[in-house]
């Protein structure tokens, strides 16, 4: 999974229920270096696509744990992840020949 992959965080007493109450929504903002967890930002609930549930960082969350899932249009995880600054706003760039 990539920045800005949506997913769903699934814990173990929830058996795989995506429908479970304690599912939560988020998206990824890194990979672990041992590749065996991705830290993500997740949404507080009632309130997705609008407030996080931490601004202070992301968590560390198992891969077992994680599906990918998409809980809000991707442009909004896209102005979450601009405005974390974990990427940078497209900026179109105007090529100038010279002095004119």
């Amino acid at each position: 999974m990539k920045i800005g992959t949506q997913v769903a965080y699934i814990p173990l007493h929830a058996n795989n229920e995506i429908t479970h109450p304690d599912v939560e929504m988020g998206f990824v903002t890194a990979q672990s270096e041992n590749l065996e967890h991705h830290y993500c930002r997740y949404w507080r609930k009632g309130k997705e696509g609008v407030e996080l549930r931490t601004m202070a960082n992301s968590e560390a969350t198992p891969n077992f744990a994680l599906a990918e899932y998409q809980s809000v249009p991707q442009s909004v995880v896209d102005e979450w992840l601009v405005r974390l600054e974990y990427t940078k706003p497209f900026q179109i760039t105007k090529h100038h020949s010279g002095p004119q």
